[in-house]
C-alpha cells in the first residue's frame, strides 16, 4: 500500500471510529474535554459531475469550503474511461498537470488567470467523483 493510501486509510479509519463521550474513562490518567467542536467528517462515495466552474479557481484550497461548507480532505477522480484515480489530497499532490486555458468558463463568477495552475478538483466540474468533507457542527 502506497504512502496516500495508507494516509487514506488512516482518514478514512478516523472518520468512522466514534469517540465516545467525555465521562467514559474511569482511569486517573483521563482527559476532560469537551469534543462537540470537533469536525464531522464523511465519506462521499459518488457524485455527479457538478458544472460549478469555481471548482477551476486556480490553487485556490477554500473552494471546498465556499461549494460545500466544508474541508475536503481527499478526493478521488472517475476518468471518461471508467477508471478512478488514487486519492488526491488538497495542497499535497493535486496540482494538475494542464492550465486553465482561455476562456475556460466565460460566464464564471470567479476570475480565472490565463494560463494559471489548478487543482485536480478542477474536474468535478465534468466528471464523477468522490471524496471524505469534514464540516464544523
Amino acid at each position: 500500500m502506497g504512502t496516500y493510501s495508507t494516509l487514506i486509510a488512516c482518514i478514512i479509519m478516523m472518520c468512522k471510529t466514534s469517540i465516545e463521550a467525555t465521562g467514559s474513562c474511569s482511569s486517573p490518567d483521563c482527559v476532560t474535554y469537551d469534543i462537540s467542536t470537533e469536525a464531522n467528517c464523511v465519506e462521499v462515495s459518488f457524485e455527479k459531475p457538478t458544472y460549478d466552474c469555481r471548482w477551476s479557481a486556480g490553487l485556490d484550497l477554500n473552494v471546498d469550503q465556499v461549494i460545500l461548507g466544508g474541508r475536503i480532505v481527499a478526493y478521488k477522480l472517475e476518468w471518461f474511461s471508467g477508471l478512478w484515480t488514487d486519492w488526491y489530497i488538497p495542497g499535497l499532490n493535486d496540482i494538475d498537470e494542464k492550465f486553465n486555458g482561455f476562456p475556460l468558463f466565460p460566464s464564471c463568477s470567479v476570475h480565472f488567470k490565463k494560463m494559471g495552475m489548478r487543482r485536480m478538483w478542477t474536474y468535478f466540474y465534468d466528471h464523477n467523483h468522490m471524496y471524505i468533507i469534514c464540516k464544523n457542527p
